[in-house]
């Protein structure tokens, strides 16, 4: 009920501050889905190890277990990667329209102080509406082609992971690895295959 007692500036700058206050959230949002795809990252690295360790002590399906969390970690950080990314296509989206508001608020004021005589420029609304429908068409255009390559980065999703019986043969070279050789990287040669599988994803999705 105080909200209808409040002046127009109050209700417009409570507006405002609810508004920066989602946005934040949206945002913050974001943030959490990249520091909990950086965890899974480095989790995901000691369970690679683990099944290294365990496979060079002889113990088989210890080794399996631990190489099929390495993997499925692999598939829902590349599934998270992918939410964010459309997720914050909206989030620009909101904030571009956000930015429409501003302005039809500010034409609106502009509105009341100046004097607009129609018929002189008629010629150039009529231009500027068949530009708008244009950039209409051209949207339509890129949401048909958005939703075409989504369903394709969905569908191909898991043939970007390597397979368990691949990721078990890298696994087997890396135990093979005499204890006192070089080390390698864990996961060097799988690491890069998912990392190139998750790009492709991406740039799939960012129409490159």
């Amino acid at each position: 009920m105080g909200f209808l007692f409040k002046t127009k500036k109050e209700r417009e700058r409570a507006d405002r501050k609810e508004r920066r206050q989602a946005f934040r959230q949206a945002e913050n949002a974001v943030d959490d889905v990249k520091d909990r795809i950086r965890r899974m990252d480095k989790d995901a690295a000691k369970e690679w190890a683990a099944a290294r360790e365990a496979l060079k002590a002889g113990q088989k399906a210890d080794a399996q277990r631990r190489l099929t969390s390495y993997r499925a970690a692999q598939v829902l950080m590349t599934k998270l990667g992918q939410k964010r990314w459309v997720f914050e296509q909206y989030l620009t989206k909101m904030e571009a329209a956000q930015s429409d508001n501003e302005f039809a608020s500010a034409l609106g004021a502009l509105n009341k102080v100046i004097q607009i005589d129609p018929e002189r420029v008629a010629d150039v609304f009529d231009s500027a509406q068949d530009l708008l429908g244009e950039q209409l068409d051209s949207d339509r255009f890129w949401d048909k082609l958005y939703e075409k390559e989504m369903d394709g980065a969905t569908g191909s999703l898991e043939d970007r992971i390597p397979t368990l019986e691949e990721m078990s043969q890298q696994l087997e070279s890396e135990a093979s690895v005499d204890v006192g050789g070089a080390p390698e990287k864990a996961g060097n040669a799988i690491d890069e295959r998912v990392r190139s599988g998750q790009d492709r994803i991406k740039k799939l999705l960012e129409g490159k």
